[in-house]
């Protein structure tokens, strides 16, 4: 939707689902997404007709943004991206772009930038050997780690070891995107004990589902202190 003075964009719209369920999902996925540092607010509407101002709905602050200059390759990738992990699949015509050659698909995947969120997971810190290997407090001398190296980032307010993930997973909430940033731009491509790691950035609603207890979490976590050496961390940068 667009104002009919200016021109420029309202900043909301609306969506027609073919399927009630996917509408369903869209809003327990999305409200609340933060997308470009902004929340999403996501609704059911039924009837828009009676007013397309929507300026009762929704904040004039929220309505004041320019969006994103992509083109229509660059909003089906963006579509899919946000669809990711939801269970929703994206219409036969977007999903014939996407399957297209490797050099557009390249193209416009670098043209968006990963949706930063307050969480994220990082990857490939442990493996079986470590669950196997006998030590008891292997679990938390690997929180105390991402705790204390997150901490030079802007800190934790939720960690979740998945000791039964054979990608030796673990998730991280931070207290704000910018230090939930600082965090994965600091440890994606690190090593610890050996391992490349990575970060990728998870869906606030898809996290606070995984995890309901973290919705409510806002208290910095520090180190257990368990650690001979609590201030040293196993990660470090790869060689040059």
């Amino acid at each position: 939707m667009k104002d009919h003075q200016t021109g420029r964009s309202a900043g909301y719209g609306f969506i027609t689902y073919h399927n009630a369920e996917d509408a369903k999902k869209a809003m327990d996925q999305l409200n609340g997404f933060e997308l470009a540092g902004r929340p999403m607010k996501v609704g059911n509407v039924t009837d828009h007709n009676a007013d397309n101002s929507g300026g009762s709905y929704y904040d004039i602050d929220d309505m004041d943004r320019a969006g994103f200059g992509l083109g229509a390759t660059g909003r089906i990738q963006l579509m899919a991206k946000l669809a990711e992990g939801t269970g929703m699949q994206i219409p036969q015509a977007a999903a014939a772009v996407l399957s297209q050659s490797p050099a557009i698909n390249t193209a416009a995947t670098q043209a968006i930038p990963p949706i930063a969120t307050q969480c994220f997971m990082i990857s490939n810190l442990f493996d079986a050997r470590i669950r196997m290997s006998g030590n008891p407090s292997w679990e938390n001398d690997l929180m105390d780690d991402v705790i204390n190296e997150c901490n030079n980032y802007g800190g934790v307010v939720h960690i979740f070891v998945d000791r039964d993930s054979d990608q030796g997973n673990v998730y991280i909430k931070c207290p704000s995107i910018a230090a939930a940033v600082s965090s994965v731009n600091a440890l994606h491509g690190r090593y610890y004990a050996g391992k490349l790691i990575t970060a990728a950035y998870v869906p606030l609603p898809n996290y606070h589902q995984l995890f309901p207890d973290s919705a409510r979490a806002m208290t910095y976590i520090v180190p257990s202190g368990t650690r001979a050496n609590a201030g040293s961390t196993g990660f470090y940068a790869p060689r040059p």
